[in-house]
């Protein structure tokens, strides 16, 4: 590294601010570190220090960072194949397609670039597909216009999306009485908060409404399981979205679903150059054969128990009550309050390890008991020190805090209480109030 980013990490976050850095996004809400480099599990900073990432990317990274497999894949896609081509068919492209039919319950399978682009491209399809105008969702998906509103329940009519904040209560009623304009039900998986039963019975009210049922795993879809949701589970789609980790750290998406609804993408007017870069797709398919006999799950759900164990446990003999939940690859952990739940992780950062910092933490294949024995180390001393401080006084996790952090997290409504009843009887007056439209044909495709 060479000229004025030769700096440590402080100073190349002041230069960054100057010419590129968003400072909530990628200032204020960050540990102060820029990483150069990253190999499996590990990342090294522009001081040298090498990290721990928990995080897996924000979940991009399955096998971790420059796998062999995926490595190969994408070196020899370049120098063999190329990168992009005039046509959206592809040989890559049809053998990622049927290996994903496979693995998850569905007929047919398209690709986009990121997770935004496939939720957005799902309701599209939805709304195409049905000649119906709302959407029903609960859950984050992603920072498109139409999802802004995801922590609040009610009815934004710009976007004609309705918020109904995980609450079956809010959700039957709604299917009850808009049945017949609804376009899909979209959600996505929170695995620390709701069991399989709890999607099966929203998959079933849909489907009895005639309803289409769509799943967001742009997470979970390589986290929950080893076929996500929807294909470990058995729970009945009509559409889902996966993405993290489909690549390994390569951009790249997929919307699969029942074929009738997949192939509205014509009338949905749905287009994007880059959807036929073929380096992307080389790395899926390196990816799905490297998981393909099993192990990789087998000892990642290892992995993941010890480390999710672990922290459970060095939070108890501290006496920090705290709610530790979720698959291995994907779990939560949640203390009395936010503050101390970044103090910990920050200190945490402090011993080399890069906790996500909202208490969502995830690994990847490349972590091993060394991995996991490191991070247990950096977590046990972030405890000690942040309670030797003395700024907190940790309590217990009571239902009025899960409560608040479901809302906050995801913009859960759990609690059937006169406010919710409340905002459901508003929701259906404003939807029935709206100004009606025709959701008509998109343009012509462009690209």
């Amino acid at each position: 590294m060479t000229g004025t980013l030769a700096k440590g990490n402080l100073d190349t976050l002041a230069h960054a601010r100057r010419v590129t850095a968003a400072e909530q996004y990628d200032i204020a809400s960050r540990y102060p570190v820029v990483i150069e480099a990253a190999e499996g599990s590990w990342m090294r900073d522009v001081e040298g220090n090498r990290i721990l990432d928990a995080t897996a990317a924000s979940g991009a990274l399955l096998l971790g960072n420059r796998h062999p497999a995926v490595v190969e894949a994408v070196v020899d896609c370049v120098r063999e194949n190329g990168t992009v081509f005039a046509t959206t068919l592809t040989p890559h492209r049809v053998r990622l397609a049927d290996k994903l039919i496979e693995r998850y319950p569905v007929e047919k399978a398209v690709f986009c670039k990121t997770g935004s682009e496939a939720t957005s491209t799902a309701i599209r399809l939805a709304r195409a597909a049905t000649d119906r105008e709302l959407v029903l969702t609960s859950g984050y998906h992603g920072w498109h216009d139409w999802q802004l509103a995801y922590l609040n329940m009610g009815f934004e009519p710009r976007t004609r999306v309705v918020n109904f904040g995980y609450n079956e209560t809010a959700l039957a009623r709604l299917l009850e009485e808009f049945a017949d304009d609804i376009a899909c039900v979209f959600v996505t998986p929170e695995p620390a908060w709701f069991d399989v039963d709890y999607y099966q019975r929203l998959s079933k009210l849909c489907a009895d409404h005639g309803v289409l049922f769509a799943l967001d795993e742009v997470i979970t879809g390589f986290r929950w399981g080893t076929r996500g949701l929807a294909g470990t589970n058995g729970v009945p789609v009509d559409l889902m979205t996966i993405s993290k980790g489909l690549g390994n750290g390569h951009s790249i998406s997929s919307v699969l679903g029942k074929a009738d609804v997949i192939n509205a993408y014509d009338k949905a007017g749905i287009c994007g150059t880059y959807t036929r870069e073929v380096v992307p797709m080389a790395a899926a398919l390196a990816v799905l054969d490297t998981m393909a006999d099993g192990s990789v799950y087998e000892r990642t759900a290892e992995v993941g128990t010890r480390l999710r164990t672990g922290m459970a446990d060095i939070l108890a003999a501290a006496g920090v009550p705290a709610l530790v939940a979720g698959p291995p690859m994907l779990f939560d952990v949640v203390l009395d309050s936010d503050e101390l739940t970044r103090d910990i992780f920050r200190a945490a950062f402090d011993n080399g390890v890069y906790f996500d910092d909202g208490g969502t933490q995830m690994i990847t294949a490349a972590w091993g008991d060394d991995e996991v024995d490191f991070a247990l180390g950096a977590f046990d001393k972030a405890v000690a020190t942040v309670l030797a401080a003395g700024g907190h006084r940790p309590s217990e996790v009571t239902e009025a805090r899960r409560l608040q952090f479901a809302t906050e997290a995801f913009g859960g409504a759990l609690v059937d209480d006169a406010a919710l009843l409340a905002k459901i009887d508003e929701t259906v007056a404003a939807i029935a109030a709206r100004e009606r439209g025709e959701v008509g044909a998109a343009p012509k495709p462009c690209g």
